[in-house]
C-alpha cells in the first residue's frame, strides 16, 4: 500500500520528501472495497477510500493502481492534508488526482469546481489558491498551476492565467494574461497589473515585473488626484522589478 502514500506526500509538500518519511512504511490503505485485477495488473480501492495518521491524512471516492505503468488515479471527492512539526499545514482538494512513481510526478484536475488548496502558516496566517489543473515535480521541487490560476490572502488577491511555484524560494510566479493584484497595504488600497507577478509566500511582499501600471489610493484621504499621482509612478514599461 505504500505507493498511495507518496501521493499525498509528493501533491502537499514538493521538494520535501527525505528519509525521516520511512516511517510510514508499512501503514496500510483503507477502502470500503478491494478488488485485485490480476488479468489488468490492477489494484482497485472503492468507497470511502482513506489514509490517515498523525501527520498525513488522504481520503477519495476511488483509487485504482496501475502497477505496470506504477502509476495510481484518484477521482471524487480527492481531499489531502499534509501537516509539519512547525505548526504549518497544506490542504487540498480536487476531483482527480493522478501519480506517477518513477517521475515522481502528480497531476491535479479540477471537476465541477477547481483545484483548491489552502496553506495555513506556522503563524496562523492562510493563503488559498485556485486553478483548473496543477501538476507537482517532486524531483526539481516546482508546482505548476493552469488556468484561473489565484491566491489570495486576508488582504490581497492575486489573478492570472498560469503560476509557477519554486520550493527553493518559497515563491508563486504569475503569469499570462496580464497578473493582477488587488487588495490593501500599509492602509492603502491598490490594483496593479503587470507581465509577471512574484509573491513570496512567507514574507507576503510582492514583486512586479515589466509594464507596471495601476492605482495606489489613501482610502482614509479620498483624493482622486493623489491617487492618480501615485498610480502614474507605476505606470509603463519597467525593465526592472518594483515592490509593493
Amino acid at each position: 500500500m505504500r505507493p498511495l502514500l507518496f501521493v499525498a506526500l509528493l501533491l502537499l509538500a514538493p521538494g520535501l520528501l527525505s528519509a525521516e518519511d520511512d516511517f510510514l512504511r508499512g501503514s496500510v490503505v483503507k477502502s470500503d472495497k478491494w478488488t485485485l485485477d490480476r488479468a489488468k495488473d490492477l489494484e482497485i480501492f472503492d468507497g470511502d477510500v482513506s489514509f490517515n495518521n498523525p501527520l498525513y491524512s488522504l481520503k477519495a471516492d476511488n483509487a485504482v493502481y496501475r502497477r505496470k505503468d506504477q502509476a495510481w488515479d484518484m477521482r471524487g471527492n480527492v481531499y489531502m492534508l499534509r501537516r509539519f512539526t512547525d505548526g504549518s499545514q497544506v490542504q487540498v482538494d480536487c476531483h482527480r488526482a493522478h501519480y506517477l512513481e518513477q517521475q515522481e510526478a502528480a497531476t491535479l484536475l479540477r471537476g465541477q469546481l477547481p483545484v483548491r488548496m489552502k496553506y495555513t502558516g506556522p503563524d496562523g496566517r492562510v493563503l488559498r489558491g485556485r486553478s483548473d489543473s496543477a501538476v507537482a515535480q517532486n524531483k526539481k521541487g516546482l508546482m505548476t498551476f493552469d488556468g484561473s490560476f489565484s491566491l489570495s490572502t486576508d488582504n490581497l488577491d492575486m489573478y492570472s492565467q498560469k503560476g509557477l511555484y519554486d520550493n527553493s524560494d518559497a515563491t508563486f510566479l504569475m503569469y499570462d494574461s496580464t497578473p493582477l493584484a488587488v487588495g490593501t497595504r500599509e492602509g492603502y488600497d491598490f490594483a496593479i497589473n503587470a507581465e509577471e507577478i512574484k509573491f513570496f509566500r512567507d514574507s507576503r511582499d510582492i514583486k512586479f515585473y515589466n509594464r507596471v501600471k495601476g492605482w495606489v489610493k489613501d482610502p482614509g484621504d479620498g483624493s482622486a488626484e493623489k491617487a492618480a499621482k501615485r498610480g502614474a509612478r507605476n505606470e509603463g514599461p519597467a525593465s526592472g522589478a518594483q515592490d509593493i
